[in-house]
């Protein structure tokens, strides 16, 4: 009966995934349209690194058999897997080593792999030793008396068919943005998937669904060992971490498969990414985490990566509310352009507390490679590696500003930093000082160096017509005595802070002085001015 029949060997497992023994297997798939007995049947194996001698390792019984277009599983002994025709001591081995199949009538089908070079190990070429995956038949069946082009490395299916109907596969995912600010946002999901099947993948539909809210779309047909990709865009009407699913149905036969996508989070995350620095002119890069919440938080339940990278743990620190803390590339390195910036009389809004060093950082692109339009990406994730916070660097340009940090505002929106350091590091940004466009206002005036933090803020709104400021104090006599610099970020708040000393950080006396804030154009012409007076008030009065 067996004699000319498609009985191959489909599928060997001899090196799974962690331990061998329990775990291996090899499956006889049946391509004729009838169920077949396989009494008279064995199966044996030959180590190929020695002299030729075939051991038995399986001999069907009377009641085995096979179902037409199915397989049977002869699983190693200790097998706790899906349940199998038959478990006995397989001991099979990493290559070069061979099995094969006998028939009744001694026709044989032989398996081998590895570099063997006795030829009865082998049909035609040896196939290629593999680990941690199956030598699987594609599709099931297919036999061309060429170990090498016949089976391939494939994820192991014991008892099931390498190459069924409807077989579709999630071969990655990700959102656009990585997480959601606000509920009411929009969440963008780009799936690609792998038809494994033997149909067409035609008349689908992909259903996406993030909490509460679900968006589908119809799949263009994808052939068999193809891939399509799909966008799905929802808005999202929750917050929180809410569980994702996929799933893709078929309205010609009603099949479905369902695939977990994680969580999304939706909504303020109570740590945060304030400001990063990504180009710096020395120090280092270096990035702030804040805590927005109520509570204490500590940061060892956080990782950061960027876009090409891995996670990396955030160090055993624990940030009160309202704090902020600088995680640094080198610290040391950063704590030395903090000291040449105060001797450079640059005066920051804060006194930040010291820089902590990661176990390893997440260095980031300046400029964007050729894959993408942006740089690089800051991901902030929580214990489960659900993104909570992230900030694009580079975004538009493509490039990251040079030796000036990205710093999240009161909106939440992302831009250069205003300050004249070019970064405001442990520092948290100057919120808007409800100045009018053109306008300056200074805080406190009159001033005292031995009180407050010893200087005047000047508050400014560059003008939506203007590309950016210069701003320098004179005394009442016409003449400078300090140069703090400018920007040509464009129209938006500014700050910048004087200490009440000259340009060689030596004090002024006290008394009054005009701040001159002098608008430049877009070709750095100076069309206008502002003029403010300032007083330095005596220490102790």
């Amino acid at each position: 009966l067996l004699a000319g029949t498609a009985l191959v060997i489909n599928d060997v497992c001899y090196d799974p995934v962690g331990a061998d023994a329990g775990a291996e297997f090899v499956e006889i798939y049946n391509g004729e349209n009838q169920a077949l007995p396989l009494v008279g049947c064995r199966l044996e194996f030959a180590n190929g690194s020695g002299e030729v001698r075939w051991e038995i390792r399986w001999a069907a019984t009377a009641g085995d058999t096979i179902a037409a277009g199915a397989c049977f599983l002869i699983a190693d002994a200790g097998w706790t897997g899906p349940p199998a025709g038959a478990v006995v001591s397989l001991a099979l081995q990493n290559g070069p080593d061979a099995v094969r199949l006998v028939l009744p009538d001694g026709t044989t089908d032989t398996v081998g792999w590895g570099d063997l070079t006795a030829p009865e190990l082998s049909e035609g070429s040896p196939a290629d030793d593999v680990s941690g995956a199956a030598l699987a038949r594609r599709p099931d069946g297919h036999d061309t008396h060429d170990n090498a082009a016949d089976l391939l490395a494939a994820e192991p299916t014991p008892g099931s068919l390498n190459w069924p109907d409807f077989a579709p596969r999630l071969v990655s995912w990700n959102w656009q943005p990585p997480m959601v600010a606000v509920v009411g946002g929009t969440l963008t999901g780009r799936l690609e998937i792998r038809n494994d099947g033997r149909w067409d993948l035609a008349g689908s539909e992909l259903r996406m669904q993030v909490g509460g809210a679900a968006a589908t779309a119809a799949m263009a047909t994808v052939p068999p060992d193809s891939t399509g990709m799909v966008n799905l865009v929802l808005t999202v009407t929750e917050a929180g971490r809410l569980s994702a699913t996929a799933v893709l149905t078929t309205d010609s036969t009603g099949d479905a498969q369902t695939w977990d996508l994680g969580l999304v989070h939706v909504g303020p995350a109570a740590l945060q990414i304030a400001e990063v620095m990504a180009a710096p002119s020395a120090g280092g890069e270096w990035c702030e985490i804040v805590n927005l919440d109520v509570v204490p938080r500590n940061l060892s339940d956080l990782s950061l990566r960027d876009e090409d990278g891995a996670w990396r743990s955030l160090p055993d620190l624990v940030l009160a509310p309202g704090d902020c803390r600088l995680l640094a590339q080198d610290p040391q390195a950063l704590v030395a352009w903090l000291a040449d910036l105060a001797g450079a009389g640059v005066v920051l809004s804060c006194d930040p507390a010291p820089p902590v060093a990661m176990g390893g950082w997440p260095s980031l692109n300046n400029s964007a490679p050729a894959s993408r339009e942006f740089a690089d990406r800051l991901y902030l994730a929580d214990e489960d590696g659900t993104v909570m916070d992230f900030v694009t660097v580079g975004l538009g340009s493509g490039r990251a500003p040079a030796g000036r940090s990205l710093e999240r505002g009161g909106d939440g929106s992302w831009r250069p930093a205003t300050a004249l350091a070019g970064a405001t590091p442990g520092c948290r940004p100057a919120t808007a000082a409800n100045v009018a466009a053109g306008e300056v206002r200074l805080v406190p005036n009159p001033f005292a160096r031995d009180t407050g933090d010893g200087a005047v803020h000047a508050y400014l709104e560059v003008p939506a017509t203007a590309a950016g400021y210069e701003l320098r104090i004179f005394d009442l006599w016409g003449r400078t005595v300090r140069d703090l610099g400018g920007d040509d970020l464009g129209p938006g708040s500014r700050e910048a802070i004087w200490d009440g000393r000259d340009e060689n950080g030596s004090p002024l006396p006290a008394g009054g002085y005009v701040v001159v804030v002098r608008w430049r154009g877009a070709e750095g012409a100076v069309w206008s001015a502002t003029r403010k007076l300032v007083v330095i008030r005596e220490s102790g009065r």
